[in-house]
């Protein structure tokens, strides 16, 4: 069986010797150093996690298999502190939908997926880190508009990490990574703690149950695969523009999705400094 078909239920259920063997074996087969196994836990879950270094940068397994993804408003069950936050923000902002009708506008919709296993980068980097310093391909560069064509400037993103041999994320693997298998509206629960996504927040700032440093900061939306979808945050719109609690903390949900982000992202001249969550992929 190849390391990539690799499952989360059957890397949880190892033993701690067979894990370590695992991850030795992957390592040789991606050309990675293995750094360390061993138990995590994160919001009231546990698991282990198997951390490797790729020319000094830290990457993360992420095991694979069949997951449910998306958000289920038939499921979900908002406390009474979501729903007082959402009533003010739809008195302050107009908006018009009930909440259960929100939620299923801002985010994927449910979904069965299967994923391979493969190395994740425990943080994001930013797009201009994947270029040469010499390089004069850059789609801020284009003469034609302020950002480029969008479809240049994904390829120009994807061409920077195949040039390293990695790829980034799928939108359906950047939110497996996140959620690391709960189905809840975040990753640590269905509710968030009090104030605002920004500053000293355990929640956000921990490392998730993959050992990953991700959907951490509401500004730093992060590219995938698919030019037309960044997850991770709203590039910081709802906490600049003083949107209040819900409309901030609901943009790090683990299925959100900013529709028109992409768009302003490479329209405003900013696909460079946009991050990127690099995958190794295992062979």
């Amino acid at each position: 069986m190849s390391h990539a078909d690799l499952t989360l239920s059957a890397w949880s259920s190892l033993s701690d010797d067979a894990a370590a063997r695992t991850a030795a074996a992957i390592a040789r087969s991606t050309g990675t150093r293995l750094t360390g196994v061993g138990p995590h836990a994160y919001a009231g879950r546990s698991g282990r996690v198997a951390f490797f270094d790729r020319d000094g940068a830290s990457f993360a397994l992420v095991p694979g298999g069949t997951a449910q993804l998306g958000h289920d408003p038939d499921r979900f069950v908002p406390d009474a502190r979501l729903r007082a936050d959402f009533a003010q923000a739809s008195t302050e902002w107009a908006l018009t939908e009930p909440l259960d009708r929100f939620l299923a506008e801002v985010t994927s919709p449910p979904r069965r997926v299967s994923l391979p296993a493969r190395l994740v980068a425990v943080r994001s980097v930013e797009a201009d880190a994947l270029l040469p310093a010499d390089d004069e391909d850059d789609p801020e560069d284009d003469d034609d508009s302020e950002g480029g064509d969008e479809d240049d400037g994904h390829a120009w993103l994807m061409a920077g990490l195949d040039r390293l041999g990695l790829r980034p994320p799928t939108p359906d693997e950047w939110e497996y990574a996140c959620g690391a298998g709960a189905t809840t509206l975040f990753r640590w629960g269905d509710g968030y703690p009090e104030g605002l996504p920004y500053g000293t927040v355990p929640l956000i700032q921990e490392p998730n149950l993959f050992g990953l440093f991700i959907g951490d900061d509401p500004y730093r939306a992060e590219f995938t695969a698919d030019p037309a979808v960044l997850c991770g945050g709203d590039g910081g719109a709802a906490l600049c523009g003083g949107y209040g609690s819900f409309l901030s903390w609901i943009v790090l949900a683990t299925a959100y999705r900013e529709r028109e982000l992409a768009e302003t992202v490479h329209d405003g001249g900013l696909i460079g400094e946009t991050p990127v969550r690099p995958v190794a992929p295992i062979p």
